[in-house]
């Protein structure tokens, strides 16, 4: 269900864009570019303005719609895999390591030597 709405949204976002950029604006728009130059005869006596503005209104709120149903099914997704298997694994991890209450020093790495707290310190304490 997830990746049929991705496809979907993926072709609304495009035509969306292509509705938006072949508008008339005030300079032309892109639609000159794409053989809309002189009359607009490509989409009947009326023109391409209202044809145009309805299909980017429609791709709009359908853009608006499945963005909506994405977010919600992604959620559902994210909380199955992270509730089921993870926090699990992170239970089963805690279990098996040892609690020790004690404090003990990090071991150092091979070839480094604990440093000695200078005498001003010590009597601090």
């Amino acid at each position: 269900m997830y990746v049929i709405l991705l496809v979907i949204h993926v072709i609304i976002c495009i035509s969306l864009i292509i509705s938006v950029l072949l508008q008339s604006s005030k300079g032309g728009g892109l639609g000159g570019a794409f053989g809309g130059g002189g009359g607009n005869t490509l989409f009947g006596s009326e023109g391409a303005s209202s044809f145009l503005k309805k299909a980017t209104e429609v791709l709009g709120v359908s853009f608006m719609v499945v963005t909506i149903l994405l977010a919600l099914s992604s959620g559902n997704q994210r909380s199955t895999k992270v509730g089921g298997t993870l926090s699990e694994q992170v239970k089963q991890e805690i279990e098996k390591s040892p609690q020790d209450k004690t404090d003990q020093p990090a071991a150092l790495p091979s070839g480094f030597e604990k440093l000695t707290e200078p005498e001003e310190n010590k009597e601090n304490k």
